[in-house]
């Protein structure tokens, strides 16, 4: 099948940092059969989604969130900073000029225009709480009662056809007395976010997915694509690991469970998504 190391692509086919890469794949997951289980599919996603302001080395992504949805994205890392009794969303220190309801909102929109999607969302909390007279997890329960139509509060993980049109959310915050979602820690994952060598950062996601493709298992699989390394830039470093991963993709058929990334180029989430079939 090849080396999964040459890289022969073009920067735009797997690293994107413009505002719109052109492709649009809105419905990809209508092909997928309604017996297929959530951890059985291949999903393209992205790292810390709405972190895209600020100085250049806290961005993570180049685009939207809608355009993020529009393009095939289909599980996002939304982090809530819990301040005041709101939840706005952070990267560390820096507030990204939205709120959870924002977030929620267009998510929404979209899974009821088009109901044969599902999201994949993780909610964790990010940065210092101040000023707050109930718990994160009340504030996000609080904040999810205008969506109750379009949720997936359960805990298990189900068929494709139980979630369609719905937003499930992936809780990695701690639960209190009411069910919010699937535990984000039951799911198996990969994330070694802090390294000195980017060697080392693929080696661990090539191994990842390895067992994504050949281990028959009941948990959803998570690798995420990105890391930090010194004070290199998100954007520089994602330059170097997303034509390795693309390589691989290209390379390698099956199950390859939900891939999270920063600044994913077309040809990259178009190559993870035709995997599934």
């Amino acid at each position: 099948m090849g080396n999964v190391f040459n890289v022969n692509a073009k920067d735009p086919d797997y690293w994107n940092v413009t505002d719109d890469p052109g492709i649009r794949h809105t419905n990809w997951m209508s092909a997928i059969p309604d017996s297929k289980f959530l951890y059985e599919i291949s999903v393209p996603g992205t790292h810390d989604t709405m972190a895209r302001a600020g100085v250049l080395w806290a961005w993570c992504q180049s685009l939207s969130l809608n355009t993020h949805l529009e393009i095939g994205i289909r599980f996002f890392d939304i982090r809530c900073r819990h301040f005041k009794n709101g939840l706005p969303i952070h990267h560390g220190i820096v507030y990204e000029n939205c709120n959870f309801t924002d977030c929620m909102n267009t998510m929404a929109s979209f899974v009821r225009s088009n109901p044969s999607e599902c999201v994949l969302v993780r909610v964790t909390d990010e940065y210092e709480e101040a000023e707050c007279t109930r718990t994160f997890c009340q504030t996000v329960w609080e904040d999810l009662q205008n969506y109750r139509d379009i949720l997936w509060l359960e805990e298990k993980i189900s068929p494709i056809k139980d979630v369609r049109g719905k937003i499930v959310i992936l809780r990695d915050f701690k639960k209190e007395d009411k069910p919010i979602g699937i535990d984000y820690t039951s799911l198996d994952i990969e994330d070694d976010w802090s390294v000195s060598n980017l060697d080392h950062k693929w080696g661990k996601v090539k191994a990842h997915l390895d067992k994504a493709r050949t281990q028959v298992d009941t948990k959803m699989l998570l690798t995420f694509n990105s890391c930090t390394k010194g004070g290199d830039a998100p954007r520089e470093i994602d330059r170097t690991l997303n034509p390795k991963l693309h390589s691989y993709v290209r390379n390698y058929g099956g199950r390859l469970g939900i891939i999270a990334i920063d600044y994913p180029g077309p040809k990259l989430i178009e190559n993870i998504i035709d995997n599934n079939f």
